[in-house]
């Protein structure tokens, strides 16, 4: 399924999911495909505060893990992290609590149920 992005002030949420594989892992040559592009747009000078991967109904392998790890390193001065599956109510109630990004909330209600 294609990436959705919200965004808050200088912060990027980018959820992405393999419905098909609900509760399996998310395709590391996929997300490290995505990272490249990423990669492409952020050397062009526009770098956001913070990056936040949402995988609603996937896990991430360490392969995976190792490729957010790699970015992390490349983008010091970025507030990079991910929310695997498992994760995502905590973000969905940490996100309801402080009352932003209601879009955000709403698409992955949606896309849990």
């Amino acid at each position: 399924m294609e990436s959705k992005f919200f965004e808050s002030g200088n912060y990027i949420y980018e959820c992405k999911t393999s419905p098909s594989k609900m509760g399996e892992y998310f395709s590391t040559s996929y997300l490290r495909s995505s990272i490249n592009k990423l990669k492409e747009r952020w050397n062009n000078g526009r770098q956001p505060s913070g990056y936040r991967y949402v995988f609603p109904v996937n896990y991430i392998d360490d392969n995976g893990k190792a490729a957010i790890k790699e970015l992390q390193a490349l983008y010091p001065s970025v507030d990079i992290r991910y929310y695997e599956c498992d994760q995502v109510q905590n973000l969905i109630f940490s996100l309801e609590k402080v009352n932003t990004l209601r879009e955000l909330v709403d698409y992955l209600k949606q896309i849990r149920r």
